[in-house]
């Protein structure tokens, strides 16, 4: 347990006793519902009371012993008169505030939905419904997500504590409701002690195998009887003495968005590392023994992040107070020296087990992994990237270094890493086969998986905790760790979506406004209209013909003056609206610098280049590919590499298999990225990563030239030429027996 911990102000509680009793309910435990601009101001300004001076007035009999040590924990106080009345029975609100405290949660915070808008028929909308967050339904609104999960303790002294132990699934709704004013018995008591013990997400007999541990007190029968608040106590201690909790906050794929946003499909605007950094702070308040982790991809892809070309993201994790990050693929996105430079700022490690220069030496800007102390217990955490990272970002950031097997690099780190530690916690950035690591590689008793940008509760795989921390900096994780006698019993979770009630911390807001004010002026001037909104999505650019994958390869082929342009659809990150088009538009739609580059090809290798494109569909692949000067028809139930129906020219001839062609793409692809190895003129094995010439020629296909322009630049010419742009889907792509997309970002 940890010690020390901070209590609110007594005069902040003044007016506990006539809200209690407004509600049948006696405010006694240390938390109570503020507001949260007022929890922040009331944990700033609270007192840290010795261990020594907390006490109860009426902390006698039976359960003396143990209320009296959760009173010097700071996880239960007397009520007005310094009272705990040992013999009432818990109500459902204490109970919440008992498992908020002894577990070191720290508050999720939640908001009702806006008022739906009628339909354009003029009906209304189906209202917004409270959903959670499980291990097997990852998908679910923003919207509902955030509602109250204890709409009935909607600002009652018990809210916070309420709303956060029912998102931890430490106790159930009843009916829809929280029913603060309800009592509990023995069994269902001890039952949510122990979820929070071992996780809730198990599937075990938590009673069974608590009192097998010596977790549950063997004197008292854990039935149906309603439980008294002394033998609550008593429960609770019996189960926390002997505990060590180690809280970890992880994010992943931040991917540069520090500053809150509203995602496609929600009302509501979520997000910002200022908001993070104050529930860090909350966590380490709260429990000194914290860990600050992240799951790698975040210094670039924002306007914000790639100006200073990841500086701005360095400098807010430093503020934040991260310990270690894993290094992701799209941690490459920029030249290999200037991660070099970013890992010689940063004040938190960057990992990665298997990044070496090509001649066998490992970088020491990096480490494999970092052993530190926390609450008495060494906690190894070892970072893993995946082994596939040069074909999802620009082949001259990535041909100085290899990246060698993970499975295999992985296991062997990890070994050593339990040599030396007695819990290994792995950040490994493998996209898809995060879930797989558990069963690849031995000894890891947490996994922080990146990449896949999913939300939801964490799974248990081959005894491994494994969390997914959602992406694009929408949402927080809090998970526990709790440890007896140095064995990892389970965890305590929850999944923190950063909504505007979260405060945000002075320090790392104060460091964002300054690079906002520098890109501002940068990124105001305006180049052009948009006649509507140009939307964007993942399956929107990656699954189907799409107006702004039009728009960028209108573009790329008019610079050129090509026959045909093939531009990837994960190349494009944002979509244009109506009116002002500005450069921080464009740097929001085409976030990688990426150089225009052109080349002849035969007709066959544009067919090969499609069939590449359109293999990986339904998934939403970054490779798929969005053209200009061709229409293609491909067969989504045919197996991959067989798929491309036709193709033929924009005015309507077929495409010549045996033909030359002059095809302009970005040098991403022409280094073979995303699978274009047909088009890798300019990764001859050996070039040096300074060479804008070193070239091969392959058999259909060879260099024309590749500029020193960026993409953006060319659509901003574009864009500025054509004064006003209104693109639309043309018949370019058809689909036969399209099926339902799936996948995320990579």
């Amino acid at each position: 347990m940890a010690a020390g911990r901070l209590c609110y102000n007594a005069d902040m509680r003044a007016d506990w006793p006539a809200r209690a009793e407004m509600k049948g309910e006696t405010p006694d435990m240390k938390h109570f519902r503020i507001s949260a601009l007022a929890l922040a101001a009331a944990v700033s300004l609270s007192l840290a009371v010795p261990a020594s001076a907390a006490s109860v007035s009426d902390a006698s009999g039976t359960y003396a012993e143990s209320i009296q040590r959760l009173a010097e924990e700071g996880i239960i106080r007397g009520d007005g008169t310094g009272a705990y009345r040992p013999d009432d029975p818990l109500t459902r609100s204490a109970a919440a505030s008992l498992l908020y405290e002894a577990f070191d949660l720290v508050p999720v915070f939640s908001m009702e939905a806006p008022a739906p808008e009628a339909n354009e028929d003029g009906t209304m909308p189906e209202p917004v419904t409270k959903q959670f967050y499980s291990t097997d339904t990852t998908v679910a609104t923003l919207d509902a997500v955030l509602m109250p999960a204890a709409p009935d303790a909607v600002d009652t002294w018990a809210e916070t504590a309420a709303n956060t132990v029912l998102e931890a699934r430490l106790m159930d709704q009843i009916d829809g409701e929280f029913r603060g004013e309800q009592t509990m018995t023995r069994a269902e008591f001890a039952l949510a002690v122990m979820k929070a013990v071992y996780g809730a997400d198990k599937d075990m007999d938590f009673l069974a195998q608590g009192a097998e541990d010596g977790l549950l007190p063997a004197g008292l029968t854990l039935d149906n009887t309603v439980i008294t608040r002394g033998e609550a106590a008593y429960v609770l201690d019996t189960a926390v003495k002997d505990l060590t909790i180690i809280t970890t906050m992880s994010t992943s794929d931040i991917h540069g968005h520090m500053v809150p946003y509203t995602p496609s499909g929600s009302s509501i605007e979520v997000g910002g590392s200022a908001k993070a950094a104050w529930l860090f702070d909350e966590a380490e308040r709260r429990n000194p023994n914290t860990l600050v982790l992240d799951g790698g991809d975040s210094p670039y892809n924002t306007d914000l992040a790639n100006m200073s070309q990841g500086q701005s993201s360095v400098d807010v994790m430093n503020a934040q107070g991260y310990d270690a990050t894993v290094l992701g693929n799209h941690d490459f996105d920029y030249a290999f020296d200037n991660l070099l430079s970013l890992a010689e700022r940063a004040e938190y490690a960057m990992l990665s087990a298997n990044t070496y220069w090509k001649d066998g030496t490992y970088p020491e800007q990096f480490e494999p992994y970092i052993v530190k102390e926390v609450g008495g217990l060494k906690v190894a955490i070892v970072g893993l990237t995946d082994d596939g990272s040069k074909a999802t970002t620009h082949y001259s950031n990535t041909q100085d270094i290899e990246f060698h097997d993970h499975w295999e690099v992985g296991q062997q780190v990890v070994d050593q890493a339990n040599a030396e530690a007695d819990l290994v916690i792995m950040l490994a950035h493998l996209h898809g086969a995060n879930n797989e690591v558990p069963t690849r590689i031995d000894g890891i008793d947490m996994e922080i998986g990146g990449g896949n940008d999913t939300f939801g509760r964490p799974l248990n795989i081959e005894g491994t905790v494994v969390v997914n921390p959602g992406g694009v900096g929408t949402c927080v994780n809090q998970t526990n760790l709790n440890v007896k006698d140095g064995e990892l019993l389970g965890y305590t979770f929850n999944q923190i979506i950063l909504s505007s009630d979260v405060p945000e911390d002075p320090e790392v807001s104060a460091i964002i406004a300054d690079y906002q004010a520098d890109l501002d002026a940068q990124m105001d001037v305006v180049i052009g209209q948009c006649a509507s909104d140009i939307p964007w999505s993942s399956a929107l650019v990656r699954a189907q013909e799409s107006p702004l994958g039009n728009l960028a390869a209108d573009a790329l082929r008019d610079y050129c003056d090509a026959d045909i342009a093939i531009q990837n659809g994960g190349g494009i990150r944002a979509g244009l609206t109506a009116g002002d088009v500005t450069v921080g538009d464009i740097f929001g739609m085409l976030p990688f610098d990426n150089k225009v580059t052109l080349v002849e090809v035969t007709g066959q290798t544009v067919w090969d280049a499609l069939e590449n494109g359109v293999d990986a569909y339904p998934e939403l692949n970054g490779k798929f590919p969005q053209v200009s000067g061709i229409q293609y028809t491909f067969d989504a139930s045919k197996p991959a590499g067989e798929r491309i129906v036709s193709v033929t020219m924009a005015d309507g001839t077929p495409l010549d298999l045996d033909a030359w062609y002059t095809l302009a793409c970005n040098d991403f692809m022409c280094g073979g990225g995303d699978g274009y190895t047909m088009l890798n003129v300019l990764n001859p094995d050996g070039a040096s990563s300074n060479s804008e010439t070193a070239a091969q020629e392959l058999p259909g296909c060879r260099l024309v030239y590749r500029t020193n322009d960026y993409y953006r630049t060319v659509i901003s010419q574009y864009i500025q030429e054509q004064g006003t742009v209104a693109p639309a889907v043309e018949g370019r792509i058809t689909i036969l027996n399209p099926q339902d997309v799936n996948g995320t970002l990579s």
